[in-house]
Parts: structure tokens; C-alpha cells; sequence
């Protein structure tokens, strides 16, 4: 069996018709890919939402290569705070994928359209998933979709924000975020983060991990105001408040679909990350991860 397998692990929940535009971007280049729903069709919060037949129909239609499996449980514990369910299903969601291989976790509103290459660069560090191998995620960065309009979408613009979506020894501590040296790679996934509909961002308010960190109800007036007339007055608009920099300002690209979207965006904004800017958070990385060892 190939040891260097690349074993997706996605979260099906109230958000799950992002899965259409996720799951066919991965689906040739994973080795596995398992869908974990609460078995109570309950969020994080205990809120309840449906899904609808029609999804695992799909489902079942586009898996020609009989590589994805569907993995309920209850993942809703009322004693436990949003993101300590996030994180007990991750962690739950990686033991039943099982020891070994490349572990990934990619949720369903995120977009990677070079998902073939980055399966290519994992496979090639073969060799980071030997028994005596330390501990290591790999990170990449994201381009957080804001608005949805009539004829586009709102971005945050030079947001260079990375997130760990790979691990050799998948150990959660905080959602996907671990204790382990990140190795970024310069590699773009879009983030259909709050690029949704009113209902959806309310919901989204509500249930997501960060709910309890700022005040939702100001931010989400905040966000009804923006548009194609408006984006371009906000800056440091990251909705939790310690990381608020993080999202400096945003841009807008034309697009009706999230395809046309992305295909635009390729073409009018760089769909990678600057080389100094690579480097200097990988040495950063390498820093942090002295500390920690010093500190043990």
C-alpha cells in the first residue's frame, strides 16, 4: 500500500452545498476522502439544520472511484463551547481515517483550484511520513471571499492569511491548529467565508467557533453595508478582534459563479504569495518551533 496515501477529512454540516464546488476539486487527486455529519444533524452550538437527499445523491453519482465515505457520529456535546466541538471532531474525524498517510482536513467552503499540484508537492515529501519523522503540518494561504454581488465578488485583498490543511501526525488542539512547525507552501485556496446570503451569515453567527469572541450582531450590520460602493472604505475588518489586521482591505473581481470567479481572478491578481513573504513566515515557523522545544 502507498504510504504517502493523501486522505481528505471534510466536515458536512449546515454549510454543506459549498461541498459541490469543493469535493470535485480534490476528488481525482485524494486517495480517500471521508464526509463526518453529525448523526442529530446538530451544529457546534446544538443548533439543527438539514441536508437534503438530493446532496448524498450526489454524493453517491460523482464517486466513480468508490474513494469517499461517509463517517457519522455525534459530534455535539452541550457541556463543550463551539470551538471545543470543532476541534473534538477533527480529532474524532482523524481516527477514523486511520494512522498513516497525509492527513487533510478541508472544509466545504474552501477552494483549491491547483489542488493537483499540491498533491504532487505532498507526495514528493514522502519521506516526512517515516516513523521517526517529526511532527509537522503544512500550511497554505487563503484569499477570504467577503461579499457575493449581482455581477461578483468582494475579497480581502493581500490578506496572506495561512492555515495549516495537512499533517503528518494529526493531533487538533485548537480547530486544525496543532503545536507542530507549519511548512507553508505557496499554494491559494479561496475561502468562501462570508461570500453567502444573509440567512447564512446569521446561522454562521451563530454556530461558528468564533461566535463568543466579539459582537456578532454589530459586526453583521457591518457587513449588510458593504458593496460594490462601499468595500473600498473598510480596513482591518477581521471579525475576531485579536487577528482584526489581518484583513488590511478589500478588492473586488466580476464573476456571477464561484468558477467564473476564480478563472477572473486568476487573471487580474497574482495567485501566489511573494517570496519574501513565503520565506519570512517559514523561518518564522522554524523560530516558534525552537522556542517550543526549549521550553520543554
Amino acid at each position: 500500500m502507498d504510504s504517502a496515501l493523501i486522505k481528505v477529512g471534510m466536515l458536512i454540516a449546515y454549510d454543506y452545498q459549498y461541498a459541490y464546488h469543493s469535493i470535485p476539486l480534490i476528488y481525482d487527486h485524494a486517495d480517500q476522502i471521508t464526509l463526518a455529519v453529525d448523526e442529530h444533524l446538530q451544529s457546534w452550538a446544538g443548533s439543527r439544520y438539514s441536508i437534503e437527499d438530493a446532496f448524498w445523491g450526489w454524493i453517491r453519482k460523482i464517486d466513480v472511484q468508490n474513494k469517499i465515505k461517509i463517517y457519522r457520529d455525534n459530534f455535539y456535546l452541550p457541556e463543550l463551547d463551539t470551538i471545543q466541538n470543532d476541534t473534538r471532531e477533527r480529532n474524532m474525524l482523524a481516527k477514523y481515517m486511520g494512522a498513516g498517510g497525509w492527513h487533510l482536513q478541508i472544509d466545504t467552503d474552501e477552494y483549491f483550484p491547483n489542488f493537483a499540484r499540491v498533491a504532487q508537492f505532498l507526495r514528493s515529501k514522502k519521506h516526512w511520513l517515516s516513523p521517526n519523522s517529526n511532527p509537522i503540518d503544512i500550511g497554505a494561504f487563503l484569499v477570504p471571499m467577503y461579499k457575493r454581488t449581482p455581477e461578483g465578488f468582494i475579497f480581502i485583498k493581500n490578506a496572506f492569511e495561512s492555515f495549516p490543511f495537512a499533517t503528518n501526525c494529526p493531533d487538533y488542539q485548537s480547530a486544525r491548529g496543532s503545536r507542530h512547525r507549519i511548512y507553508l507552501v505557496p499554494f491559494t485556496c479561496f475561502h468562501q467565508t462570508w461570500a453567502r446570503s444573509e440567512e447564512e451569515i446569521a446561522f454562521k453567527l451563530k454556530n461558528w467557533g468564533h461566535s463568543s469572541d466579539f459582537n456578532t450582531e454589530s459586526y453583521f450590520n457591518l457587513w449588510k453595508a458593504v458593496d460594490q460602493h462601499t468595500y473600498f472604505y473598510l480596513q482591518n475588518l477581521h471579525p475576531y478582534p485579536p487577528v482584526r489586521q489581518a484583513w488590511p482591505s478589500l478588492e473586488y473581481c466580476p464573476g456571477k459563479t464561484i468558477d467564473a470567479f476564480i478563472e477572473n481572478y486568476q487573471k487580474q491578481f497574482p495567485i501566489t504569495v511573494p517570496t519574501r513573504l513565503l520565506w519570512r513566515r517559514r523561518l518564522g515557523q522554524i523560530k516558534k518551533s525552537w522556542m517550543q522545544q526549549l521550553k520543554r
